[in-house]
């Protein structure tokens, strides 16, 4: 599966959506296309499944998952704000319960602590955009994953390159709005790692820009790759 946020129609259409199922949304709109492709991914899934939030500050996958009634949820990031591990303990004491909704921990995606085929998921929102490197993020995607097991990753995109001043910074992190070249690269690269595309199809042509930072006017795309194996 591959999908880019083609207007703001669209954006309207995922909240509402959200809203029709009583799902926590985003505050800033267009981060609800990506809460709904997720919400689109999971759909199949038991709640029994195994998710990973690779790169989780502010909680937003993890409480949307939550919300639908996903049991083992973990996220991780290179730091952790206070802020999120408050919001698990108002959820433990909303819900009169010593079991943490998810947990949280600090760790880099390129080389988590998990073992070797710990999820059913990987979740990767709005991350390899900030200098994370393809192969490596790929490769332990792919090592943590279950056979059978998807990878679902969003980022910055516009079909060509937009360039970006290297003094523009994003939780102290490099940003990049990633081209059509660099995707069919990633989905090239994924292969040597044993991800393939959910569904065979090629990058969709872009509508309107719909996403505006730092004077940078792009979109959003969306792929769903599954890890070789499993039935």
């Amino acid at each position: 599966m591959i999908k880019v946020l083609q207007n703001w129609e669209e954006i309207g259409q995922c909240v509402q959506g959200l809203c029709r199922k009583g799902l926590p949304t985003h505050q800033s709109p267009e981060k609800n296309w990506d809460l709904y492709q997720l919400v689109q991914v999971v759909q199949d899934l038991p709640p029994t499944a195994h998710i990973v939030d690779l790169g989780c500050a502010g909680s937003n996958i993890l409480k949307l998952l939550y919300a639908l009634g996903y049991q083992n949820l973990q996220g991780i990031d290179l730091s952790i704000p206070i802020l999120d591990r408050l919001r698990q303990g108002g959820r433990m004491w909303r819900n009169r319960s010593f079991r943490r909704p998810y947990r949280i921990s600090r760790q880099n995606m390129t080389k988590t602590r998990f073992a070797d085929g710990s999820f059913d998921l990987a979740v990767c929102v709005s991350v390899v955009e900030h200098g994370v490197e393809g192969s490596q993020f790929l490769a332990e995607a792919s090592r943590i994953l279950k056979p059978g097991g998807r990878l679902f990753l969003t980022t910055d995109y516009w079909e060509v390159k937009i360039p970006v001043d290297a003094t523009i910074r994003d939780f102290n992190l490099p940003w990049m709005i990633c081209s059509r070249g660099e995707m069919e690269e990633l989905i090239r690269t994924a292969k040597n790692h044993s991800l393939y595309l959910w569904e065979e199809c090629a990058i969709p042509d872009c509508g309107n820009t719909c996403v505006v930072w730092k004077q940078r006017e792009y979109t959003f795309i969306g792929i769903v790759f599954r890890k070789e194996g499993g039935s």
